[in-house]
């Protein structure tokens, strides 16, 4: 099973994620909002915790990856290695391993504003789950 792949989408980004557990789609789809970023070496290592909570997967996705997006914006921070535990069908403990960016020796690509809401969807398949994303850039 292929982790993820970028579609065409009007002067946005879209990606459809895979993953054979619910943990795994948010990892693929994290590391495919990192792939549309750039390729990012850290000039240190932290590890950090998120709690998350919505009212469905479709925006438990977007609140995760959004928190992903504010941390590489506001802190200069990217994640390499994620340990996700759902603790009820809209409630997400991450942690998250990486580090600060150095911007000096990382190569950017895009910048990812925002995470948006247009053609979202979290959906179980016959070989796990399947996301649908729109990265506004």
């Amino acid at each position: 099973m292929k982790a993820f792949e970028f579609f065409e989408h009007t002067a946005d980004i879209g990606v459809h994620a895979y993953g054979r557990t619910l943990e795994e789609l948010f990892i693929n789809a994290a590391r495919a909002l990192y792939e549309v970023q750039g390729r990012f070496d850290l000039a240190d290592r932290r590890i950090l915790k998120a709690e998350l909570a919505a009212n469905s997967l479709d925006e438990l996705l977007v609140r995760w990856l959004s928190e992903l997006v504010y941390r590489l914006s506001a802190d200069g921070v990217c994640f390499k290695h994620f340990r996700l535990q759902f603790t009820g069908e809209q409630k997400l403990v991450a942690q998250m391993e990486g580090g600060a960016v150095d911007f000096g020796h990382s190569e950017v690509s895009e910048e990812v504003k925002a995470i948006t809401y247009h053609q979202l969807s979290v959906k179980q398949t016959a070989d796990g789950w399947m996301a649908t994303v729109i990265f506004d850039v």
